[in-house]
């Protein structure tokens, strides 16, 4: 399957010139933040897009993907199987769609309960595997967020450690939907802060230092707070069409 199957020459191009927009925005915000320029990886989170607009982000040299439903992972995983490329769940994970999730993702970034984590856990026993995970933490304590509350991180984080099939990498969060810098960074410099006390704890291993954090209107400010990966959509792929 070609890239250009259904896109036309210039819808291409547009993605193309986008996505080394975005790289060159991380890049200089790490920078800013007194970090290598590559310390921020850059996670394409392609909900309700379709699998040839990802195909020219795999072939552009990203290629690391995101997806907030198992549904669409299990989807597009077929016309996406022949380009290089490591998939994350980003998106709330029941436990009735764990076995599709292992099919075909190699990180969950929405670990939010010991319930779920135990599950993944005995899936992996069955099938002999393994997967990444991040614990999701709501920063911005709203309501219609999924993770877990701050003050209750600690103890989800070292049950999770415990589990021997899953390899901890760190910490996510979705930030507070702000107007303003005020508004917007505090989600972030919480979830920095809350790493930082955690492996200072021993909670989280020191390799564990992951911060999943930032999206396509805030990412900058998510790098300055210490996000060492942005999960960016609209700014590359633009509105995303109907589901």
């Amino acid at each position: 399957m070609s890239s250009t199957d259904t896109l036309t020459a210039d819808e291409s191009a547009d993605i193309r010139a986008r996505l080394d927009e975005v790289a060159e925005r991380t890049a200089a915000a790490a920078q800013a933040s007194g970090r290598d320029a590559d310390a921020v990886q850059i996670l394409l989170a392609t909900k309700t897009q379709p699998a040839e607009k990802i195909r020219v982000a795999l072939e552009h040299g990203f290629g690391l993907i995101g997806e907030n439903k198992v549904q669409e992972l299990v989807a597009k995983a077929d016309d996406l199987a022949d380009l290089p490329h490591e998939s994350h769940l980003i998106g709330p994970l029941q436990k009735n769609k764990v076995n599709h999730t292992l099919r075909h993702a190699q990180c969950i970034q929405s670990i939010d309960s010991l319930d779920l984590a135990t599950k993944i856990d005995n899936r992996l026993g069955v099938i002999d595997g393994t997967v990444d995970v991040f614990v999701q933490v709501n920063t911005s304590r709203e309501d219609s967020k999924s993770g877990v509350a701050p003050e209750d991180a600690e103890a989800l984080v070292t049950a999770v450690r415990a589990l021997q099939r899953l390899r901890l990498r760190g910490l996510m969060t979705i930030g507070l939907p702000g107007q303003t810098p005020e508004e917007i960074r505090p989600s972030y410099s919480d979830l920095r802060e809350l790493s930082a006390r955690l492996i200072d704890s021993g909670a989280l291993p020191e390799t564990a230092t992951e911060l999943s954090m930032g999206m396509s209107n805030d990412f900058d400010l998510a790098i300055a707070e210490g996000a060492t990966m942005v999960r960016i959509g609209s700014s590359v792929f633009g509105a995303r069409p109907t589901a």
